[in-house]
């Protein structure tokens, strides 16, 4: 079968992790390091939609949706009035609609979708984007971020800290990483690519010093040292995995 030429290769083997786990290897709750780090980012992702201060019920759309995961903890932690996430992974969306309660199916959906041609397949807006974890996958971020801009005036993004000396070693040493094309971009030039876009940086910070897949031990000693260093300015940056974005559309 010809590979469609915008369909990134890191795609097959989210399928692959599907169907051999049942989920995404990072959304297993049986490995701590993945379950710390996991809610170190909804935290600091609902912390963000909540800071500002949206005209309830929201709709928000989930770029990169996964698994569906994530999408239904925003829609239990935030009750929006309708919540879209969509994937390029066909697997992912498929266990993600299986987990959609009948009460909830108006309010929740899933679609199978390149974000390349996302703006034309949704021609809804909505209040906001939830970027988390993806934007690194693609090929071309730019026409990406070019899309998921025509879909929402605001944007929150998480992303791997491209500051990290520590990210940029666990890219090249981790199988996980490498197989799955993981990667972190200079926090500067994702700022420049929303700004191309109309966009300008609300909130910026940086947090989350676990890695995702990580030995447990160690992974309870980071942890406990964690907050000290998420707070010590400067060097948070060097530490951190996490940068988080916050960009509301120039008006």
């Amino acid at each position: 079968m010809k590979r469609r030429r915008d369909r990134e290769k890191n795609i097959s083997k989210f399928n692959r992790d599907v169907k051999m786990l049942g989920g995404y290897a990072y959304t297993d709750q049986n490995i701590y390091s993945a379950v710390v780090a996991s809610k170190k980012q909804s935290d600091g992702i609902l912390k963000a939609i909540r800071s500002q201060k949206f005209k309830k019920p929201l709709k928000i759309l989930d770029v990169g949706s996964g698994d569906g995961t994530y999408t239904f903890e925003l829609y239990q932690k935030l009750s929006p009035k309708k919540i879209v996430g969509f994937d390029y992974a066909e697997e992912g969306v498929r266990i993600a609609k299986k987990k959609i309660r009948k009460k909830d199916a108006k309010r929740i959906n899933f679609l199978v979708s390149s974000v390349y041609v996302v703006d034309k397949k949704i021609k809804e807006k909505f209040d906001v984007a939830v970027v988390r974890g993806v934007l690194h996958h693609f090929y071309q971020p730019q026409k990406g971020i070019n899309a998921i801009s025509k879909l929402a005036d605001v944007i929150i993004v998480a992303e791997p800290n491209g500051y990290s000396p520590i990210m940029k070693i666990m890219e090249k040493v981790s199988t996980y990483h490498r197989e799955h094309e993981e990667k972190s971009y200079w926090p500067p030039t994702l700022n420049r690519w929303f700004e191309r876009n109309g966009f300008q940086v609300r909130k910026q910070c940086f947090f989350g010093i676990v890695p995702f897949f990580f030995p447990e031990r160690p992974a309870k000693l980071i942890k406990a040292v964690e907050p000290i260093l998420e707070n010590i300015p400067y060097l948070n940056r060097i530490y951190c995995g996490t940068n988080l974005i916050v960009y509301e559309k120039q008006t």
